[in-house]
């Protein structure tokens, strides 16, 4: 059996967040790259997107995700990834591509033997994303007249550029995107569910093109992991993964951990959403959670709080036996967010406490 995936998320660095690298965004009111790009104007957002790509990761990052027991990083990669293709025009000529920071993340990669998963995280429009650290996008993507097309090429770039790459676990066709469900007598906002259905088919063809059957093709369940039961079930589809997102801080699934009956509650969820992933018949990765919980701080000193987090943390990870591995969100955080910052929140892990 393949040894199970220990990561760590690098949000934040090729799609940048506030929350992630606040001084990136310090003083211009902005909290989106495309909000930063209006603020800053072409020539200032260039300059500070390429200093920023060049030195919040770096060869050093990969060798500390090692030395501290990690064997495993998820990338979010952005839509325009690639240089603009020849003759195109508008918004998408003016991001700053990124693909040359790729090529160094899968050099440190394979020099400290951590394994690769490429996230394709945003599509023109937004998809969504209702697990993400910020607030949602509006899920326009698949209404747009050029964003299938548009996740369909860079998925193909992503495959074509780094599927023989000895490093490369695998690709995840589209980060969390928010699906369209029905609830009681109401339907939710969202992507229409044969939509996805149809993406994720036509995609997985594509990637399987250029990606060797023993590289991982992800999908995500997008919250509702017992919806994707018997789908790509034909034997063409192989080492195909389903990636469910565990949070336990916002909306409908905050909890308050700080109760023993809290904790079992949201440890229950992890189970209960896992089992429902694993009865897909498909592979079960984790491929975002954190320490993240609702504790009230009235009550709470910082001491207190760290030895909830870390029960908490070393509980959840208890919970994940069903899934064949995880990643933390995320790696690093210019202020060391203790809850999201692995090298804070899993600091006092073991390698043997991990697995």
């Amino acid at each position: 059996m393949a040894e199970r995936l220990r990561g760590v998320n690098l949000s934040g660095w090729l799609i940048v967040e506030p929350w992630v690298t606040p001084s990136l965004f310090a003083a211009t009111g902005a909290t989106t790259e495309d909000e930063l790009m209006r603020v800053l104007g072409d020539e200032s957002y260039r300059e500070k997107m390429r200093r920023h790509y060049d030195t919040f990761v770096s060869e050093d990052d990969f060798r500390r995700m090692e030395a501290a027991g990690f064997n495993a990083v998820r990338i979010p990669v952005p839509w325009h990834v690639f240089e603009p293709e020849e003759g195109a025009t508008g918004e998408v000529t003016r991001y700053v591509p990124c693909a040359e920071y790729l090529d160094r993340a899968f050099a440190w990669a394979e020099d400290a033997g951590v394994r690769v998963l490429l996230d394709l995280a945003t599509v023109p429009g937004g998809q969504g994303d209702s697990n993400a650290a910020t607030a949602p996008d509006p899920a326009e993507w698949h209404s747009s007249t050029r964003g299938r097309q548009t996740a369909l090429n860079v998925l193909d770039g992503l495959a074509r550029r780094y599927g023989s790459k000895p490093a490369l676990f695998g690709i995840e066709l589209l980060d969390s995107p928010l699906m369209r469900v029905r609830k009681g007598l109401t339907v939710t906002d969202g992507i229409p569910a044969h939509y996805l259905r149809n993406f994720y088919r036509e995609a997985y063809d594509l990637v399987r093109a250029h990606l060797p059957e023993d590289k991982a093709v992800v999908f995500s369940d997008s919250g509702h992991p017992g919806m994707w039961k018997r789908f790509m079930n034909q034997a063409h589809y192989q080492n195909v993964w389903i990636d469910v997102h565990l949070y336990h801080y916002r909306g409908e699934t905050a909890q308050d951990i700080s109760t023993p009956q809290g904790l079992k509650q949201a440890l229950a969820r992890n189970h209960r959403e896992l089992r429902a992933a694993a009865a897909t018949k498909f592979n079960v990765l984790v491929g975002e959670w954190s320490a993240a919980a609702v504790l009230p701080d009235a009550v709470m000193t910082p001491e207190g709080r760290i030895a909830y987090e870390r029960v908490f943390v070393s509980s959840q990870l208890a919970s994940f036996e069903r899934a064949g591995g995880w990643f933390f969100q995320t790696w690093k955080t210019e202020r060391r967010i203790p809850a999201w910052d692995a090298r804070v929140s899993l600091s006092s892990f073991e390698r043997g406490m991990m697995e």
